[in-house]
């Protein structure tokens, strides 16, 4: 395998044993967690640059039918390159990119992510991450930014794997899933304020 070096992307949790594992999991079942993903300079600093850009959140919505549907509670703000810890962010998500495209011929060309921020007893409801008809997205990402999380709490990410089998996947702190976008998946509700990071790898160009 060609080697993903930590000194070429801040999340330092991808070095080569790691990304072995992950490879064969994303084959295997369509999915794979890392944990402890961003170094930990890169993760206090998204923690911080999120509470300090609330203001910036917006409502999100899903269109369908030309109707915006209420299957989703969270609000989100888009990551920019020129964003100080957001743009070092964005940088790993391209490296993670070109890196699966040497191992797995994913066609990735570009990345984008945006900040998520759920309140108490909000949720996204079952979906999948590309609109009907279209593939563009290949790869989903969350990384979560919670300083701490119990387990009691719930706001689980819900998802099917490629055998159609489900798991629970609790938002722990500056952990890492990675999936097929087409993988059916869901959040959970918590009794806490839930915040992450969701991203996107796709095979289409970039809108300038």
């Amino acid at each position: 395998m060609t080697e993903l070096m930590s000194s070429d992307a801040e999340l330092i949790a991808l070095n080569q044993a790691n990304m072995d594992a992950a490879i064969d999991n994303l084959i295997a079942h369509g999915f794979c967690v890392v944990e402890n993903a961003c170094s930990a300079d890169l993760f206090s600093a998204l923690l911080q640059e999120s509470h300090e850009l609330q203001a910036q959140f917006q409502r999100a919505a899903i269109a369908q039918g030309g109707h915006q549907q209420a299957i989703r509670g969270d609000c989100t703000r888009w990551l920019n390159p020129s964003d100080p810890a957001g743009g070092r962010y964005l940088a790993s998500l391209e490296k993670l990119g070109q890196y699966l495209n040497q191992q797995l011929y994913t066609g990735i060309r570009h990345v984008e992510a945006h900040y998520a921020s759920y309140a108490p007893g909000d949720y996204y409801a079952r979906h999948r991450d590309n609109p009907a008809h279209q593939q563009a997205r290949v790869i989903s990402t969350v990384l979560y930014l919670n300083s701490h999380w119990d387990a009691v709490w719930h706001g689980q990410l819900q998802l099917q794997d490629t055998a159609q089998h489900w798991h629970q996947i609790l938002p722990m702190p500056n952990r890492l899933v990675l999936f097929q976008s087409e993988l059916l998946h869901e959040v959970c509700a918590a009794s806490q304020p839930r915040n992450s990071i969701a991203g996107w790898l796709r095979r289409d160009d970039a809108v300038l």
